[in-house]
Formats: C-alpha cells, structure tokens, sequence
C-alpha cells in the first residue's frame, strides 16, 4: 500500500514539476549570455623565499622557456616577438617598470613584481602566470633583478602614501572634474578622457613617439587595476619614463581622492554579452544613427584585436573594441555600430571603414564558417561601408541641394506648376506603398561581398547591393548605421534573417590614419543575434494558471490518498 501511495505521490509531483520546468521555460530567455572578463591588479602577495643563488638560477631557466620571447635573453625587451608587440615588452635593464606601489622614477618593490607577473597588464601581452607556482614566480623575480644593477641596494623602496580615502559623491567627482583641468590633464588625456588631447596628438600622430595617453573612459584598459585605490595610487606614483607625472606633491591626498573619483565617474566596464538580441519594432525603424528609437535598445560591446590570421598580419590596431545595437521590423532590419576614432583622417586608399559578417546560411548545428573571411565550401557575406565613399556621397547630396536652390525664384507659373507636380505626387504617396529606395532616404548603397576566405573574395552583382548605409563622426567617435531587407532574392549569396534562430556574426574596423588596409585591420570572432519575438501577455496568464492547477492537483491527490487509504488484497 505504501508503495501505491508513493507512487500516486511521485506522479503528482511530476505533474507539478512539470507546470513548473514548463513555466520556466516560457518565462526565461532560454539563451546563454556572458559578460568579458578582465583582469585585475591582485593585492595578494605570498610564499617570498629568500634571494639564494640557487633561487636565482632556477629563475634563469623558467625566464629562458617563459619570458624570453617577449623580453629578450638580455632582459632588454628586444626579445623575437617585441616588433609584433603594442606596447611593447618591458625593459629590465632600465627603470621602466609602470605599475609600482613606490615613488616616482624609483624601482618596484619585490612583492610589486609579483603582483604583476601573477596578474598581468591589461591593453598588453603580458599575460598574468598562475601557470607558475608562488615559489617558481619569486625565483623569476630574483633573476630578473639581475639585469638592473641598480635592484642591488639591499635597502628596500620607499613605499608611496595613500593617504585617507574620501568617499565618492557627487561633490567629490565635481571637484575631481575641476582638477582635472586645472591639472592639465585633458592635454594628455582628451577633454573627455578619450586619450584624443593635444599632446597626445602630437606625440603619436606627428613626432611618432610610443607614447599615448590611455583612453579614461574605457576602465579594462587602465594598466595596473581599476579600482579607485588603484587609480590613485597611478595619480600619486606616476607612470615611470612616460609624460605620466607624480601629483603626490602638486595636490593633496584628499584632492588625488577628488580627481580619481572622477576619473572612475567617466570610465566603463565592458559588457560583452554572446548573443545580441535584435528588438522587434512596431512600426517604422529608426531614420539614421541619431533617431531617438536608438534610445529603447541596449548596446553591446565587443572586444577587438589585430587581424594576426592570414598575412600580412597586423600586431598595432587602432580599434580595441566596438558597440553594436540592431533592430527589425517585418520587412528590414539595422545595425547601430559605434567606435571611438580620434582623428577622423582617411583618403580614398586608408579609409576609416567597418564590416559586419554574416554566414552565407544560417548553421544548422554548431559549426560555422571560419571566423576569419570564411573557407572553401563555406562561405561569409560582408557588408562593407567606408567613410571616404561615405564623403563623396555627402558631397553629391550637398551638390544636388545647391542646384535646386539655384533655379529657386522662377516665375510665378514655373512655380505653380511645381506646387501642382508636388500636390500630385503626394497624392500618388498615399495610394501606394512607400518605395524601398526612400525608406531611409540620405543612405548610400555599401558593398556586399561573399568571401570563401582571404583570397577568395567577390563584390556580387550590382543587382544583389540591397544594403544601405550612413555615419558620421563627432567628439572622436564614428556611428554608422546599416540596414538591409530581412530577405532578398539571392538566397544562395545573401543571409536571409529568420527569429528562433541563433545567427553568427563578426565585425572588422580599419582606421585610415593608422594605414590600415585589406587585411591589416582589426576583428572579432564569433558572436550571435537572435530576432525578438514578442511575448503575448497571455502566454504568462495561461502559465500561472496552469502551476495554480497543478498545484491543486497535486495537494488533492495527496489529501485523497491520507483520507482514504487504499486495501492492497493479500496474495
């Protein structure tokens, strides 16, 4: 009997769980999502053994299989991958070392240099090694003071004042943002952080010195960390043989607290999430980059680097990473792109430029083409816009507006006769649906492209062009929005967009005043897009009826069983 009873029980259960795993799966977003992941500079400092001898020796031999590569076997950052590097490898037999708890120009302290081998600078290629175990870090640690003479003053650095932390307010970042003139900082930095100041510049852009100021607004490029105890202690020690002075003794500890919560106030984390959801739109969609529509959509943003695949491989790229935000409605779909650019310099060979990449077919299972312009038997389609075309078209645009102007002031029956060609064709409008070529008026035909990897690509037929373009620059930053029919007539070259699908899609961006160029750009790998549906609201009623019920269910049959037990007959 007692197993009747467990029985009846179980089933009652399961029908409840079921209500439930069912109401799960309606009410969730069913798609896997994550976030980028970026160092941080660890506090943490353990296990030191002493400077032996030996301890130096077994340094040697990890440096010489792990380190050399970059740093050189001297130690002078000449190692056989430096060319390829930005920025470049540290120097060990000079006082280069950036990210320090000590004052400026003085060396790091021992526990210093462990922190950074175990978390690596972001921005670079200096990974962090939790390959290495506490004591095998330390050992490389003893020999790589052995390429400084200077490391053998036994007296330890001095380390720098971090003084009372004030907490973070409005007031605080306000008066931060004072300083941050009165520093001078936006020389360097840009008036908006954006590493885009004169001084920068004119170190990079005219003298080509290796110097650039980071980019505030973006926190997982801040060398050393991006905590705010982080930030101020870069503000208070400075960055060792760069224009980044100290400004421990130029302002007050409370000050440096000011400067560096502004600092925090300006800057992001990036979010980088692996599907992009494309919202549905009642309606028309967004007319440009600037329509106020964009405001009830999220971007996302994506992490890029130099395209190092296929030669001629790229090793210093402009772009580290770009946003994206689409939309649908039943006949098209666009993309928002946004990337910051702080010259806007191009010429009809290095044009600033952006792609997005779509298989040529929608995957069926998990294999997709090669990330990288595809492969034989698996091709891509690229929608390709450049600025420098982008020009030329405003050019033509603002050509044809000055020649209407100038037959304007006719006579009175050349103009009544416009009025009434005007009045009919108005009249024309409303009977009959608007044509594709004025859905998004001002926009220029970009190029579409199938391509079955580096060597392998073709510009399709003039026919086939149904993607359309238009951007702008402004503040140091590009915004281009490219739209195309969900569907087209060429299925066999074109992605044709379908919702409950997950549809791969990459990005390439060239910076014209960097000389970037065909394959000499940067990339992304793979992402998704899935085309939003909405949700009925009733769906979620019917849900909740339905757990109620099955709840029911469940505490009758429980209740029917305790009041009437069921007589198994004896075998």
């Amino acid at each position: 009997m007692h197993k009747v009873k467990n029985n009846l029980i179980l089933k009652g259960s399961f029908i409840c769980l079921f209500a439930v795993a069912l109401a799960f799966l309606c009410l969730s977003e069913g798609l896997a999502q994550s976030s980028q992941l970026f160092r941080t500079y660890k506090k943490e400092v353990s296990g030191k053994i002493p400077e032996t001898s030996e301890a130096i020796a077994a340094g040697k031999d990890i440096y010489e299989k792990k380190c050399y590569y970059c740093h050189g076997i001297k130690g002078d950052g000449n190692g056989s991958d430096a060319p390829r590097l930005d920025p470049k490898p540290r120097n060990f037999t000079r006082n280069e070392f950036k990210i320090r708890s000590t004052g400026l120009g003085a060396l790091p302290t021992d526990e210093d240099l462990f922190r950074i081998i175990s978390s690596g600078v972001e921005g670079s290629a200096m990974p962090f090694w939790n390959t290495l175990t506490s004591e095998e870090r330390w050992q490389v640690i003893h020999y790589i003071k052995t390429f400084n003479e200077d490391f053998k003053d036994k007296e330890a650095p001095e380390v720098a004042s971090l003084g009372a932390e004030v907490a973070s307010s409005s007031e605080s970042i306000e008066r931060g943002k004072k300083l941050f003139k009165e520093a001078k900082c936006f020389l360097c930095h840009g008036e908006d952080g954006k590493a885009d100041g004169q001084i920068t510049t004119t170190l990079k852009g005219k003298w080509d010195l290796p110097y650039k100021a980071r980019n505030l607004t973006k926190s997982w490029l801040f060398k050393g960390g991006n905590s705010s105890e982080d930030i101020f202690r870069t503000v208070t020690t400075g960055i060792n043989e760069t224009p980044m002075g100290s400004y421990a003794d130029y302002l007050t500890d409370e000050d440096r607290w000011h400067l560096t919560h502004y600092v925090k106030s300006i800057s992001h984390d990036m979010k980088t999430e692996v599907v992009l959801k494309t919202m549905l739109a009642v309606g028309d969609l967004p007319d440009g980059p600037d329509d106020e529509a964009w405001n009830t959509v999220s971007f996302v943003e994506l992490p890029m680097s130099g395209q190092i695949v296929a030669s001629p491989r790229f090793w210093t790229p402009s772009a580290n990473s770009v946003k994206i935000k689409s939309m649908y409605n039943n006949e098209d779909i666009v993309f928002l792109l946004e990337w910051d650019d702080m010259t806007n310099e191009q010429s009809e060979v290095y044009s600033d430029a952006v792609a997005l990449q779509f298989p040529t077919k929608i995957p069926e299972g998990l294999k997709k083409p090669y990330f990288a312009m595809g492969e034989t038997g698996n091709s891509v389609v690229l929608w390709h816009w450049r600025a420098y075309e982008e020009s030329l078209h405003a050019a033509e645009k603002g050509a044809d507006e000055d020649s209407e102007a100038a037959t304007d002031g006719g006579s009175a029956v050349a103009e009544e006769q416009e009025e009434a060609v005007e009045a009919q064709e108005e009249s024309a409008e409303e009977k009959t649906a608007e044509a594709p070529e004025e859905k998004f008026k001002g926009f220029m035909t970009i190029r579409e492209m199938n391509a079955k990897g580096f060597k392998n690509l073709a510009v399709q037929p003039s026919y086939s062009q149904d993607s359309k373009g238009k951007g702008y620059w402004e503040n140091g930053k590009w915004k281009v929005m490219i739209t195309r029919p969900l569907v087209t007539g060429d299925k066999k070259i074109d992605i044709q967009f379908e919702t409950g699908k997950l549809i791969p899609y990459a990005l390439a961006l060239w910076d014209g005043s960097n000389k970037e160029i065909g394959g000499q750009k940067s990339i992304t790998s793979w992402y998704y897009l899935t085309l939003e549906i909405n949700t009925p609201k009733s769906v979620y009623l019917y849900v909740i009826i339905a757990i109620i019920m099955a709840v029911s269910i469940l505490f009758w049959v429980i209740g029917r069983i305790r009041r009437f037990p069921l007589e198994i007959p004896a075998e």
